[in-house]
């Protein structure tokens, strides 16, 4: 039993071929069933804002890897601030990590500008963090679609992780129970995978993708599918803006890696 989990992005059709990709994600699979991951869409108006999306998502993953048994017990006890916690200390990982990198590169902070998801599943349940907009969409075994985080209004300013409040517009969200499907997300796919009505998650988006990834044989065949939804389907290609999509599905059938 395991996870099938990959993530790729693709540079926006707007103009912006010859520029570095502004999106950057990981994720990486614990012997214990647990997947975390880390996802990061550098702002635009940064210079160097693919390059913060790197290191955010980089440094990020690193604190969640080392802080894994901690963060499953915060799960286990549904401890809310033991979980509040643990983040704070990976964006404090985060936070040092763009800071020895502006001084490296010999630029402001403020021009590594990036939103950042980090989360974390298991056995117990789903634990996230994010500052910005990315989507974060799960389902537990045998129920509907659902996301971990409200969706913002399209005319909304997200905090990044270089702003002076970025630690306290952190947003944290847990889940309790197994999950069986995860899918993270650029904001520019929010207008076509989310209902105008009730800022739900649209199933005619999500489910072919659980799909897919239900009957993927490894990680190397969910990557591929990703890959060709973000480059050939008719949806992504009329998304100027650069794009990221990552899937976790945990299939019974698979051994745990």
């Amino acid at each position: 039993m395991g996870w099938v989990a990959a993530v790729d992005f693709r540079r926006g059709g707007n103009g912006c071929a010859d520029q570095p990709c502004r999106n950057f994600g990981k994720l990486e699979k614990l012997h214990n069933g647990v997947v975390l991951g880390a996802v990061a869409d550098g702002m635009e108006t940064a210079a160097y804002g693919h390059l913060g999306a790197k290191v955010s998502v980089r440094s990020g993953l690193s604190a969640a890897r080392a802080n894994a048994e901690d963060l499953s017990a915060a799960l286990a006890s549904g401890s809310r601030e033991a979980r509040d916690t643990l983040f704070a200390k990976v964006m404090e990982t985060v936070d040092e990590g763009l800071r020895q990198t502006a001084w490296e590169s010999g630029v402001p902070v403020s021009e590594l500008a990036t939103s950042l998801t980090v989360f974390f599943a298991g056995p117990f349940g789903l634990a996230a963090m994010q500052i910005g907009a990315n989507l974060l969409v799960y389902r537990p075994r045998g129920g509907e679609y659902g996301v971990v985080f409200e969706p913002m209004a399209d005319d909304a300013d997200p905090t990044v992780v270089t702003a002076p409040e970025a630690a306290d517009a952190m947003r944290v969200g847990y889940l309790r129970g197994p999950m069986e499907f995860l899918c993270i997300a650029s904001r520019a796919f929010q207008p076509v995978s989310f209902c105008d009505k009730n800022a739900a998650p649209a199933a005619p988006f999500f489910r072919p993708l659980d799909r897919y990834a239900s009957v993927a044989l490894d990680d190397g065949e969910v990557h591929r599918g990703i890959r060709e939804f973000l480059r050939t389907n008719n949806l992504s290609r009329e998304i100027d803006d650069d794009l990221i999509l990552a899937l976790c599905r945990y299939n019974p059938g698979h051994r745990i890696q």
